[in-house]
């Protein structure tokens, strides 16, 4: 039997925005955020088997993806520059990890990485991009990136 107990209010983390940064700056207007680590699996069941499959680890690799907001706002990631990105076939550094908001409403926000948590490093090239516009309602797009070589976890610093 567990003798861990779970407790919602103190147990969850609720703070910062995990967040998609390309070249050091987050996606701007973000709507969401998605790092996925796949592991794929070699088959060797053979005679000796028995009844059931066998499977050894072999690659792995991961994907990003990223929704958000066409912004008219210059200089930052945006489907402009991600798609350009893209159409050139440039390798692009990514961050994966949580962002802390300084700023207010008035003046705007600026997020930097949170280095007292865990993050994810690596290279991503864009394989896909799709704007989507509908009546009545904020254009937005979605990207997708495959990664390029190794997934790097940066341990956070608690105190920094």
């Amino acid at each position: 039997m567990s003798t861990i107990n779970y407790n919602s209010n103190n147990d969850l983390d609720l703070d910062g925005k995990l967040m998609l940064s390309v070249g050091g700056e987050p996606i701007a207007f973000a709507t969401s955020a998605k790092l996925t680590v796949t592991t794929e699996m070699v088959d060797t069941t053979n005679m000796m088997s028995g009844d059931w499959k066998d499977e050894v680890t072999g690659v792995k690799s991961f994907t990003t993806s990223s929704e958000a907001l066409l912004s008219r706002k210059a200089g930052v990631v945006s489907a402009e520059s991600l798609l350009d990105s893209q159409l050139s076939d440039s390798l692009l550094d990514f961050v994966f990890g949580e962002y802390k908001r300084t700023g207010d409403e008035t003046a705007g926000y600026t997020y930097d990485l949170d280095t007292t948590k865990t993050s994810y490093t690596g290279k991503i090239r864009i394989t896909s991009l799709d704007l989507t516009g509908e009546n009545s309602k904020l254009k937005k797009y979605t990207m997708n990136a495959n990664g390029c070589g190794p997934l790097k976890k940066t341990a956070g610093v608690p105190g920094v």
